[in-house]
């Protein structure tokens, strides 16, 4: 995992909701097609570039795929991004 992947995958606002979503706890990909009202091949997309980002695994338990967060660090990465964001708006 390099740092241009976690920024590629931090690039995106639907994959930061993702994360913060797992970050409150882990989550079934059923329960986050449900969430944020993408389809399951988008949402599929967005969890592959998490995942080779470094940033979630995902857990097969049976048919279900539960999906954790790798380093709760990188919410700490997503506030600050934020507050920059903020400071120049």
């Amino acid at each position: 995992m390099g740092v241009e992947e976690i920024f590629k995958a931090l690039s995106c606002k639907w994959r930061v909701e993702i994360l913060k979503e797992i970050a409150k706890r882990d989550l079934c990909m059923c329960e986050l097609e449900a969430m944020d009202h993408l389809d399951p091949s988008t949402l599929s997309r967005h969890i592959a570039v998490l995942k080779r980002a470094g940033l979630v695994d995902v857990i097969r338990e049976g048919k279900r795929k539960r999906l954790v967060l790798k380093d709760p660090r990188v919410l700490e990465l997503v506030e600050l991004a934020e507050k920059i964001a903020e400071g120049r708006q």
